[in-house]
């Protein structure tokens, strides 16, 4: 059966979380094993494949999400999924580099529920490690030799660039709330949407697709990314850590103003000032970080961050519409859509 003259019920069993894995897995694993010897087994510790040992390990190893994106996208331009498995592998191993240096810089100790990287090994090698894993997604793509190699690995490096611009940028304004909304987006927009601009962008560029396609799925990745990011900044401080997979409230125990936050802070009233005493005190205790949540939600950050994210996942699947997919794939593309930013099953 051909994926691209599916329906789309058939089309989500073809391309299912375990196809996409058994076919996206192979190759990261076969390109991580050929890297010098220890920073091999630092990124396949990090990316499930074995233990603290070096033994093999069934460990979560990601939900290969980009991955999913990339290849129902694949389809929704009329190709095969294969044709941009080696686009997807590496755009796996690129957004991984940036979680082992997400993990030293915000010294975050897990990693989907195991010790981190760089608890693992040390951060110094960590750093290396997600240095070689950035290094071989990029040069992946660049031997490829499918159509559109030039302009793929172009978008590739843009992305991956944009992603350490918005990192660098998020370290200047975390020391305090005073940052604007405007801000915050572009932060997003370059750490979170740009891979999944990638994601989307990478086979209608394979397919020979025109501007106006490459411009609405950029959009459809974009306004995808800051609902994401807006609705994960809700999980942080309401959330179940069991399904988010981090302390809760963790980002206001480091003072990190994530858009509840900022939303929260914007209001003038009682709770708001109450907010911006307690947020620039030391208190790192229970009951203070929950008087924080708590005002927060009282200041109407949370309702505001919910309807926001809302708005985005909107947008983006009105960009989505207008990107010329085959029903089928957009159908799926939907789906997937709703549950990246609300982690449905």
């Amino acid at each position: 059966m051909s994926a691209l003259d599916t329906s789309s019920t058939e089309l989500q069993a073809f391309l299912s979380p375990r196809m996409v894995q058994s076919t996206v897995s192979p190759v990261m694993r076969q390109q991580v094993s050929a890297l010098e010897p220890t920073l091999a087994r630092i990124c396949s510790y990090h990316l499930g494949f074995i233990d603290e040992h070096g033994d093999p390990s069934s460990a979560e190893g990601g939900k290969l999400t980009r991955s999913a994106l990339m290849m129902l996208a694949a389809v929704g331009v009329g190709l095969p999924p294969e044709d941009v498995r080696c686009q997807a592998a590496a755009l796996e191993l690129l957004h991984n580099s940036t979680l082992i240096h997400d993990d030293i810089i915000d010294a975050d100790e897990l990693r989907r529920g195991r010790p981190a990287a760089w608890k693992v090994f040390g951060a110094s090698l960590a750093i290396l490690a997600g240095d070689a894993l950035e290094a071989l997604g990029l040069q992946m793509v660049v031997d490829d030799p499918g159509p559109g190699r030039a302009e793929i690995s172009s978008v590739f490096a843009e992305a991956i660039g944009l992603v350490l611009a918005g990192q660098a940028r998020e370290l200047t304004v975390r020391l305090g709330p005073d940052t604007g909304i405007a801000e915050y987006d572009r932060i997003v927009e370059e750490k979170t949407s740009a891979l999944l601009e990638c994601a989307l962008v990478t086979p209608a560029l394979r397919a020979g697709r025109p501007e106006h396609v490459l411009a609405a799925l950029r959009g459809a990745g974009r306004h995808l990314g800051l609902a994401f990011q807006i609705f994960n900044d809700v999980e942080d401080i309401w959330g179940d850590p069991t399904v988010t997979g981090k302390p809760v409230r963790s980002d206001i125990l480091r003072r990190n103003p994530t858009f509840p936050v900022l939303a929260a802070l914007s209001v003038d009233s009682p709770a708001g000032e109450r907010l911006r005493r307690l947020w620039h005190a030391d208190g790192t205790t229970e009951a203070h970080l929950q008087e924080m949540a708590n005002l927060v939600e009282e200041s109407g950050g949370r309702h505001t961050a919910e309807r926001l994210s809302r708005n985005h996942l909107d947008s983006a699947l009105e960009y989505l519409g207008q990107a010329e997919l085959s029903p089928a794939a957009s159908t799926e593309l939907t789906a997937l859509f709703d549950r990246i930013v609300n982690r449905t099953p």
